[in-house]
């Protein structure tokens, strides 16, 4: 055989492939249906499940799509090595694909339907994972900065203290949903300024002590001082007696009373 004769060989050897998982198992764990405002829950949730299975690669760019087809390598006589596409199917690709699209039925069924025009026309993990990033993640931020304001301008105003605390602790929570959390101090501090004037002696020494409270006992404190402001408007009213009591007894009672002193 000539040494100046080119040889042509082809690689044999497959890349190595993964095994498909299945996620069978992943209704147990990723159970957050997703709509407009819960967006940090439900990638909190997905997301370690995701990296648990090894499958995060997918969704955030790193583990590609592998070529269709195997390259074919080429050696000539006193050349180097070049490769080239051959017309051999690469069960890499085969193997990406299917688990990719494990992957999309996962995150459409975790998807309400509010949200489902995200994944509309989208065809592999990544893109629908980015597709809800982008819209999802900016409304969350502008949510948070309404949540936000919303509480450095809650003022009691007419309610009850029970009322207020309810209305501050509901605040608290959409503002966690939207990824702020707030800390303690925030959380007792935006309640204190909002109180009102009869209110203000207990905030005040709360504020000079520093003595850490929860909004639950903050309640119970506020509830405390309510009873004790009642009383005291009771008991200008005149022997205890309730004043809207007193009132609704006045219309009849004027006259008798009246002769009676």
């Amino acid at each position: 055989m000539s040494t100046n004769s080119s040889e042509r060989t082809v690689t044999t050897t497959p890349p190595p492939q993964t095994t498909g998982n299945s996620l069978n198992a992943a209704h147990h764990f990723v159970s957050i249906k997703l709509n407009n405002r819960n967006f940090l829950f439900w990638r909190t949730q997905n997301i370690p499940f995701l990296r648990g299975q090894g499958l995060l690669g997918y969704i955030d760019g790193s583990h590609v799509c592998p070529p269709a087809f195997l390259p074919e390598t080429t050696q000539a006589a006193g050349s180097g090595t070049t490769a080239a596409a051959s017309s051999e199917v690469n069960p890499a690709h085969a193997a990406w694909v299917q688990q990719d699209q494990l992957i999309l039925s996962l995150l459409i069924s975790s998807l309400s339907d509010e949200v489902m025009p995200l994944a509309v026309g989208r065809e592999t993990s990544r893109e629908v994972w980015l597709s809800i990033n982008d819209s999802l993640a900016s409304s969350t931020r502008a949510r948070c900065l309404n949540l936000l304001g919303q509480f450095q301008t809650l003022r009691q105003g007419s309610m009850s203290a029970s009322e207020y605390l309810g209305k501050a602790k509901m605040l608290v929570e959409a503002l966690s949903l939207a990824g702020h959390r707030l800390t303690l101090d925030e959380q007792v501090l935006y309640v204190l300024r909002g109180l009102r004037p009869e209110f203000q002696a207990m905030a005040s020494a709360l504020t000079v002590t520093g003595t850490p409270v929860t909004l639950s006992q903050l309640g119970d404190l506020l509830q405390g001082q309510d009873f004790i402001h009642g009383d005291e408007f009771e008991m200008e009213s005149g022997n205890g007696a309730p004043v809207a009591m007193y009132a609704g007894r006045g219309g009849q009672s004027n006259g008798g009373a009246g002769r009676g002193g």
